[in-house]
């Protein structure tokens, strides 16, 4: 079974670590350790400790991804990051659309589950890359202002930083 440990190292990485951001192009607004403003009105963002944003993301991403339940510690890491980056149930819906499991409703339920666990890791990965890639370009063209964030967001689907 995956290992929430191992991979939030790796998306807390992603999103900056504990720089504080407030980028006026970001639509989350204030941000820190990947968690935003947006997100959590009420949060004090500033002054957001690690210790809190692995809790949330544990609690909001991780669990709903059921990343404990996905063997492959690759696949539960590539859903449970895209869910942080994109939301979860966009997440959900491209690796469900990457298996070709319907309904897509963006919601892994033992069903999504069974499939996920069965998947070629491989192809599995590269149709899900595929699926998050065309996703930042549909949000680009939509609002040229994310342009900006584009580049990275293909490093970060590729698996980079």
């Amino acid at each position: 079974m995956a290992d929430f440990n191992a991979a939030i190292v790796k998306t807390l990485a992603r999103e900056g670590g504990s720089r504080f951001t407030d980028d006026p192009d970001d639509r989350g607004g204030a941000t820190k350790y990947g968690i935003s403003q947006r997100s959590y009105p009420t949060l004090d963002i500033r002054n957001l400790t690690e210790q809190q944003a692995r809790d949330i993301y544990k609690r909001d991403y991780w669990d709903r991804v059921r990343g404990d339940e996905i063997q492959s510690e690759l696949i539960a890491e590539n859903i449970f990051d895209t869910a942080v980056n994109m939301g979860v149930r966009t997440a959900s819906r491209l690796a469900q659309i990457a298996l070709s499991i319907k309904p897509a409703d963006g919601i892994i339920g033992s069903g999504s589950l069974k499939v996920i666990n069965e998947a070629d890791e491989e192809m599995f990965l590269a149709l899900y890359i595929i699926s998050k890639i065309a996703r930042y370009r549909d949000i680009c063209m939509k609002n040229r202002s994310q342009k900006k964030y584009l580049l990275g967001w293909i490093n970060r689907a590729l698996g980079g930083y």
